[in-house]
Formats: structure tokens, C-alpha cells, sequence
């Protein structure tokens, strides 16, 4: 018994010479660039992180700024508060003064 490869009758010859000729002609490849050094990652990253601490400080500034105005416009809030309570308790204090000396018109009416 001998094995012996025949291509069938209907086989269809091989063409190594087309599939040659398909395949692109001239690849183009990219320059080499040179990675960069340890000295410049390490520029890099401080410039990186000094940019980051300086947007940093300006947004806490820009905070601190807002919280100060903040402030600024409660404190005012509550001395108009306590002078309109000083102002509404001196005109009670004279109404029941005015009262009690006789003039009805100032006493307090009841509901």
C-alpha cells in the first residue's frame, strides 16, 4: 500500500505569483521617535502638578472669597433683624408705658 497525494481532477492549479502581486507594494513606517527621558517624565509630571495646585489654590481662593461674602450678607441680615425686633420691643415697651399712664389708645386690644 503506497500513499501517494493526487489533486483531483477539478482542482484548480495554485497561482503564488497573483497573491504576490495582491500583497501592498511598500508599507510606510512611522519614524522612530525617541521615548522620552526619566528627567523629562519627571518635568513633565511637576509641571503637570504645578498647574494642578495652582488651579487649586485659585478655586480655594475663589472659595473663600464666596464664603466671606457669604458671611458677609448674614451678618448684615441679622443686624437688620435684631434692629427691627430692638425697634418693634422699644414701641411695645413705650405702648404699655403709655397704658399703664392712662392713655387706653396705646394698650394692647384684645382679640
Amino acid at each position: 500500500l503506497s500513499l501517494v497525494a493526487t489533486a483531483p481532477a477539478d482542482a484548480r492549479p495554485r497561482k503564488k505569483a497573483a497573491r504576490a502581486a495582491a500583497a501592498p507594494a511598500a508599507v510606510s513606517v512611522p519614524a522612530v521617535v525617541a521615548a522620552p527621558t526619566d528627567e523629562e517624565l519627571r518635568a513633565k509630571a511637576n509641571a503637570d502638578q504645578a498647574k494642578a495646585a495652582a488651579d487649586q489654590n485659585a478655586q480655594n481662593a475663589a472659595n473663600q472669597q464666596a464664603y466671606q461674602e457669604a458671611i458677609t450678607a448674614r451678618d448684615a441680615e441679622i443686624a437688620r433683624q435684631k434692629a427691627e425686633h430692638d425697634a418693634a420691643m422699644k414701641k411695645w415697651e413705650e405702648d404699655t408705658a403709655a397704658c399703664k399712664a392712662g392713655d387706653h389708645t396705646r394698650c394692647a386690644k384684645p382679640d
